[in-house]
């Protein structure tokens, strides 16, 4: 069904667990118009409630039963960064277990409901993101913010339904600042259960995430993983906030429940391309020393064997010679992939540049100013 528009708002905020549900709608104001959005999530909610309490009866025992690995590998990067590139790759390699699409969705019932749910969800499911072309596929890797946001709710993800207040949710469940340290434990076990859930599905012992807020999360995810190992990938921010811009946008217009303008959404991308880059600068220094590397993504996207190759062995994880054949079948399939782009006039790449100059600077993209698009 590759030219079905499907309505994301339907398996993200109506897959919360009703309770929770509730509790976001009395929280946060709701524009009139998206009343009836908010009804249709709350209805769907409800009525998948009963496949919530049947995966906690049936599973719960089993997940907090399973053992966590001793260093997974978190990749962090700002949105549009390549971080998606990266970890669809990096999931090429058996070993590791990661959150699919479906789970991301549907992890409350990961489980319990997906002979009624996933068949329905590939028939409504579009073959590509609407925003950039990349393939869908629900058994494909997926970052765990949506995941983490439809089982609790702690998540930056909330801005999707709420942009208005993006501020406060990034104080409290990025960089965790204005989180109670009771917050702070339910999301560490509620992500040790969403990492188990992976690991029973693949029958693996490893575990591989992608999930951009996770750049300015580092000291959280060490509390929970003290021997965890990070790749961070960065990318010319011109092209960075063109894309991001784009892509939020796209994503956001069947999600929001709270009418959002464009002069607005644009300022809201610059400040969050500036806070998340400079909570990652100053909290990189706790990650232990061998336990990451920083690639740049033009680097990676010119020679992505060679810097596979160099992840393994600066973080010194086995496996690299096994993988390579699926690496190669890989690489080789992205070759027809077709990106797309967006132009931007003199005037509006000299406010990008102005807004963006720490990070232009700081990994030396000032060379870079005749650069008129993004991808």
């Amino acid at each position: 069904m590759a030219n079905r528009k499907f309505n994301i708002a339907f398996s993200s905020m109506a897959t919360l667990p009703f309770p929770r549900f509730v509790s976001l709608v009395l929280k946060y104001p709701i524009d009139l118009k998206y009343i009836p959005r908010c009804c249709i999530a709350g209805l769907i909610s409800l009525c998948i409630e009963p496949f919530r309490w049947i995966e906690k009866l049936f599973y719960d025992r089993k997940l907090a039963k399973t053992a966590m690995p001793e260093s997974p590998v978190f990749i962090l990067g700002h949105w549009r960064s390549g971080t998606t590139l990266l970890h669809n790759a990096l999931c090429q390699d058996e070993q590791f277990a990661y959150v699919n699409t479906y789970q991301s969705v549907f992890t409350n019932q990961f489980f319990a409901n997906r002979w009624l749910f996933k068949p329905l969800m590939k028939w409504l499911m579009p073959e590509k993101r609407p925003a950039d072309n990349v393939l869908l596929s629900l058994d494909l890797p997926q970052e765990e913010e949506l995941a983490l946001c439809n089982a609790q709710s702690f998540s930056f993800y909330n801005f999707f339904y709420f942009p208005r207040q993006w501020k406060a949710f990034y104080d409290k469940y990025i960089t965790c600042t204005t989180s109670t340290e009771n917050d702070k434990q339910r999301f560490g076990v509620r992500y040790k259960i969403l990492i188990a859930q992976a690991l029973l599905e693949y029958d693996k012992k490893e575990f591989i995430s992608k999930n951009p807020p996770n750049t300015g999360r580092i000291p959280e995810l060490l509390n929970l993983f003290p021997k965890a190992r990070f790749i961070y990938i960065y990318r010319n921010p011109v092209k960075v906030f063109l894309s991001t811009a784009n892509f939020f946008q796209v994503t956001l217009e069947p999600l929001q429940l709270q009418s959002y303008f464009r002069r607005e959404f644009e300022e809201f991308v610059f400040e969050l391309h500036e806070r998340i880059i400079q909570d990652y600068e100053s909290q990189k220094a706790l990650i232990p020393p061998g336990h990451l590397i920083e690639i740049r993504y033009e680097d990676f996207e010119q020679d992505p064997l060679s810097g596979l190759e160099m992840i393994y062995n600066t973080l010194n994880m086995p496996g690299f010679d096994a993988a390579r054949p699926a690496f190669e079948a890989y690489f080789e399939s992205q070759k027809k992939f077709e990106k797309g782009s967006h132009t931007v006039d003199e005037e509006r790449l000299k406010e990008i540049h102005a807004r963006c100059a720490f990070s232009l600077q700081h990994y030396g993209y000032l060379a870079a100013k005749s650069e008129m698009t993004a991808t």
